[in-house]
């Protein structure tokens, strides 16, 4: 017998309207409350709205959990998990919720009202924020109606708070500003305090985007923050329609493309973050298929929980076209803002695809030298393959963090120490480090950054020669008065009337070694070797250092217990000493060999604290290096006149000739 009992209807917006409080702040009776979290859960946008928002990126609350486990250096909480599925979800994520579940929920609420916005606030709890925004319709079903209400009255005072005290340039105005202002109108748009937002937190996300290289500075002084700022930026470019009559315009694209770009430029070919400790299962979702809690995947329905009707999605690029990369999760749903260049880098920086020794360029990626002199951060790359090695530090710090890596190994990883010792006494650091030095160019990298150290001043310069896959890192300690170097005075006397004796600097550097990374030192020579898995991945000759073990030298290395290759070097006046890292594993068994050179002036011979110079030999090719010290000039070495700080070039001993690689002038201008 078939029943005749009318079949429910799904209430409107409108209905949902007569019988919903007319804002947060107004209670209503138990049934009234009953009904309104119904008719609250069923005017959810949905359908075409819903697809244009979560796109693929729905399954698990994926899009709300990018950038997470990297921002807070760790995994995801249950809770943040749970708020991102009912973020993204319907009714079904509800009723699948278990008692431990509403339990953390009500706790969580309980935290959220007693958050206020503050310029200290982690970037963590700000994407949190806008879950609890994302997930309050549904949570009308789970939490008491006092508490929810005031869960939503304390989310628009936070809102409002970024918005009137925060910098336009902060990833939390973009965050709290932006993102919740918009959230809150879609997904609230029945709540009158909510739907009145959508407009001023459009112009907020506007005027973050506008802040161009100030907003990716800001986002980078924290490098491990910016792959949940990009996750906003796709959020929010998403909802921007929705919301609005605005889109992004050609050039907020090309500005969220810069920030996609740093990204990529900053993601190791295991899908996680150079300069972070993040497990890669943690942050899987920022560039793999989401696996949900129940075992599915986020294409798959959740297991005892009905299937709902499939919306259309939006057509995705970067997709694997025959045997291509295939991007998924953040990395995919970032390349659509510049689908030339960014599907491209992000394979290559993945390791999906190589770029077969052609410049940038060639094959539609961007420039391979990244530096951000205000997040005090840069990435140094050979190229955009990941197979050719990389290098990145983190100067923001009284030591600077570094991450080298030799192909797709890492050789150094972690603190990068200095000590300066003058006549035994240990300096300590009186500044920061500062950038005095950039050049880039089709054959080489070269940064050069400087720290004071009282009376004296550490420079490092770190050189990166990309076709031949080598890396200098150098240190020079330089006597320091009235804002610039200067040379001891050769004819000082003292109060006695003896020649005075130039003061004994001993420079002593820590590089970090990787996990995994064993130093191989030879009998005779002071040349290490690096193996990582048992094989070979880099040479290191520490130029300073006299080549044969045997007789005297002012450069030792050694490896000491805590896992540093500590270079230990020690002059008069000023102190120069260069490391030789050569990546390319094609050389590593050739005769090498380096020399220090003499260096004249006036036609005379002059001291390594005034000026230095070494040839570098693997196999047939030579590599020249010379740094001054001290003013004065022309000097000459090899034949080659130079006035200059800096330059380095290749020998080439058949025709005696030098191929100009790099050199840097007095004033720090490079050419």
């Amino acid at each position: 017998m078939t029943s005749t009992a009318p079949s429910p209807r799904k209430r409107s917006k409108k209905a949902a309207k007569a019988s919903a409080p007319r804002d947060f702040g107004d209670l209503a009776s138990s049934d009234q409350w009953e009904a309104f979290s119904r008719d609250f859960a069923a005017a959810i946008p949905d359908g075409r709205s819903a697809a244009k928002f979560l796109g693929q990126d729905g399954g698990g609350g994926a899009l709300y959990l990018w950038g997470i486990a990297t921002a807070a250096q760790g995994s995801v909480s249950p809770l943040l998990q749970t708020l991102a599925q009912l973020a993204a979800g319907d009714a079904s994520s509800v009723a699948g919720l278990s008692q431990s579940d509403r339990d953390a929920l009500l706790d969580g609420s309980h935290r959220l009202n007693e958050r206020d916005y503050r310029d200290e606030m982690s970037v963590v709890d700000a994407a949190e924020t806008v879950m609890w925004a994302a997930a309050l319709p549904l949570l009308s079903a789970v939490l008491p109606q006092e508490q929810w209400c005031r869960c939503g009255e304390r989310l628009v005072k936070i809102h409002a708070d970024a918005g009137q005290r925060g910098d336009a340039t902060s990833p939390l105005f973009l965050l709290l500003a932006g993102e919740l202002g918009m959230t809150l109108a879609w997904r609230l748009a029945i709540m009158p305090s909510c739907a009145k937002l959508a407009a001023s937190s459009a112009k907020a996300v506007i005027a973050y985007v506008e802040g161009e290289g100030e907003s990716i500075d800001r986002a980078l002084a924290r490098s491990a923050d910016l792959r949940l700022v990009v996750a906003s930026l796709v959020r929010c470019e998403r909802l921007l329609p929705l919301v609005s009559k605005k889109k992004f315009s050609q050039r907020n694209r090309d500005i969220a493309a810069e920030f996609a770009t740093w990204m990529a430029a900053m993601s190791r070919c295991d899908g996680t973050q150079v300069l972070t400790a993040v497990d890669p299962d943690a942050c899987a979702c920022d560039f793999q298929k989401v696996t949900k809690r129940d075992g599915t995947t986020e294409n798959e329905p959740s297991k005892g929980i009905q299937e709902t009707t499939p919306v259309p999605e939006p057509e995705r690029r970067g997709k694997r076209k025959g045997n291509g990369p295939e991007l998924q999760g953040l990395m995919l749903a970032a390349s659509e803002f510049d689908t030339e260049t960014l599907p491209p880098s992000m394979a290559a920086a993945l390791g999906q695809s190589h770029t077969g020794g052609r410049l940038a360029w060639e094959v539609s990626l961007p420039e391979a030298l990244w530096h951000s002199e205000t997040g005090q951060t840069f990435a140094m790359l050979p190229e955009w393959d990941v197979k050719r090695g990389r290098t990145f530090v983190d100067y923001s710090g009284e030591d600077i963090r570094v991450e080298v890596m030799a192909g797709r190994r890492a050789l150094f990883e972690g603190v990068h120490q200095t000590m300066v010792r003058v006549d035994g006494v240990d300096l300590q650091p009186t500044s920061d480090w500062e950038c005095t030095c950039e050049y880039t160019d089709d054959d080489v990298h070269l940064i050069e950054l400087e720290q004071r150290f009282g009376d004296y001043v550490l420079q490092r310069q770190w050189m990166l020669i990309r076709d031949d896959r080598c890396l200098m890192i150098s240190d020079a300690v330089l006597p320091y008065e009235n804002g610039a170097t200067v040379e001891a005075d050769p004819n000082a006397t003292r109060a006695s009337g003896e020649p005075a004796v130039a003061p004994e600097i001993q420079c002593v550097s820590r590089l970090p070694l990787a996990a995994g990374v064993e130093v191989v030192e030879d009998e005779e020579v002071r040349e290490l070797v690096l193996l990582n898995h048992s094989k070979r991945r880099a040479m290191v000759m520490p130029l300073a250092a006299n080549e044969w073990r045997v007789g005297q030298t002012d450069c030792q290395t050694a490896v000491s217990d805590d896992r540093h290759l500590v270079v230990t070097t020690t002059g008069h006046g000023a102190v120069y000493s260069p490391v030789w890292i050569d990546m390319e594993t094609g050389r590593l068994r050739r005769k090498r060999t380096w020399r220090q050179l003499t260096v004249a002036e006036d036609l005379t011979i002059i001291p390594r604290g005034v000026a230095a110079a070494f040839r570098v030999q693997m196999g047939s090719e030579h590599w020249v290096v010379y740094r001054s010290l001290a003013p004065g000039g022309p000097r000459s070495l090899m034949g080659k006149h130079l006035i200059a700080d800096f330059f380095a070039a290749r020998f080439h001993p058949g025709d005696g000739g030098m191929e100009e690689l790099v050199t840097v002038d007095a004033s720090g201008d490079a050419e």
